[in-house]
């Protein structure tokens, strides 16, 4: 035996486990939105974006203009066919 301190015994390293959803699937906001002078509806569709991300105008290039309002938002893919039926829609603009 020696004298001093025991020797501490380092246990290995255990690896990451995510805990979130699984990265094969990607979550697909769609936002319904209407611009300042018109009455026509616009479409986004954005994939694997935070909802902070779109919400919040604190990115130097907001995702959505301020001056823009949002009617209607959507999380899953199923809301890009209620919404183009529900609003009119015939375009719709994807951002991955």
């Amino acid at each position: 035996m020696g004298r001093g301190r025991p020797s501490k015994k380092i246990a290995p390293k255990v690896p990451f486990i995510r805990t979130g959803r699984p990265v094969s699937e990607k979550i697909v906001v769609c936002v319904v939105y209407k611009k300042p002078t018109g009455k026509k509806h616009y479409l986004n569709t954005y994939v694997n974006f935070e909802l902070d991300a779109i919400l919040t105008n604190r990115k130097h290039t907001p995702l959505i203009a301020d001056d823009f309002e949002i009617i209607d938002i959507g999380v899953g893919k199923s809301y890009i066919e209620r919404y183009k039926k529900q609003y009119k829609i015939d375009k719709i603009t994807v951002q991955d």
